[in-house]
C-alpha cells in the first residue's frame, strides 16, 4: 500500500514538473517539486529507495524530454544522497533534511554545468552556482511543509502494512 501511496504523491509532482515549472519559474528560479517529494520520500523510506523512485522518475521524464538517462542519473544520484545523509546522519527534524537536499541539488544541477563547460559552451560560473543555489534555497524551504506531511502519511497503519511477506521480511 505505501508503494502505491508514494506513487500517487510523485504523479502530481510529475505533472506540475512537465506543465507548469516552466511557466511559473522567476529569472530560472523555481521549485523543483519532483526533488523535494523525491527527498521526503528518501528521508522517509531510505536511500535504495530514493534511488529507485528517482531511477524511474528520471526515466519517466527522459521519455517526456527526449534525453535518455539525462534525468534519470540526476534524480536517481538525488534521491541516493538525501537518503544516505537521511540514515547516515539520522536526520529526524527539519532543518538538517533541508541542508541535505541542498547540498544534493546543487550536486544534481552541477551535472549539466559541468557537462557544458567541458562541451566548450560559453558558462558564466557565478551566475550558475548562484542560480543552482537559489533553486536549492528554494527546494529546501518547499521541502519542509512536504516532508512533515509524508511522515505523518508514512506513520498511519494503514500505510504503513506490509505489502508482500516473503521470508519473514516485510516488502
Amino acid at each position: 500500500m505505501r508503494i502505491v501511496v508514494d506513487v500517487l504523491l510523485l504523479l502530481p509532482a510529475l505533472l506540475y514538473q512537465t506543465t507548469l515549472a516552466a511557466n511559473l519559474e522567476v529569472r530560472g528560479v523555481g521549485v523543483d517539486l519532483i526533488a523535494v517529494v523525491l527527498a521526503s520520500l528518501a528521508l522517509t523510506q531510505g536511500w535504495l529507495y530514493g534511488a529507485v523512485g528517482g531511477l524511474a522518475v528520471g526515466l519517466i521524464l527522459d521519455c517526456v524530454f527526449g534525453q535518455m538517462g539525462f534525468y534519470a542519473l540526476q534524480y536517481m544520484a538525488l534521491g541516493m544522497l538525501v537518503g544516505l545523509a537521511g540514515f547516515r546522519f539520522r536526520l529526524d527534524r527539519y532543518v538538517l533534511p533541508a541542508l541535505a537536499l541542498l547540498a544534493a541539488y546543487v550536486v544534481k544541477e552541477m551535472v549539466p554545468v559541468v557537462y557544458l563547460y567541458f562541451s566548450r559552451a560559453q558558462v558564466g560560473w557565478g551566475y550558475a552556482f548562484l542560480k543552482i543555489l537559489a533553486c536549492g534555497l528554494l527546494n529546501a524551504a518547499v521541502l519542509v511543509p512536504v516532508y512533515a506531511l509524508i511522515r505523518r502519511l508514512h506513520r498511519w497503519d494503514v500505510i504503513s502494512a506490509p505489502i508482500f511477506r516473503f521470508h519473514g521480511k516485510k516488502w
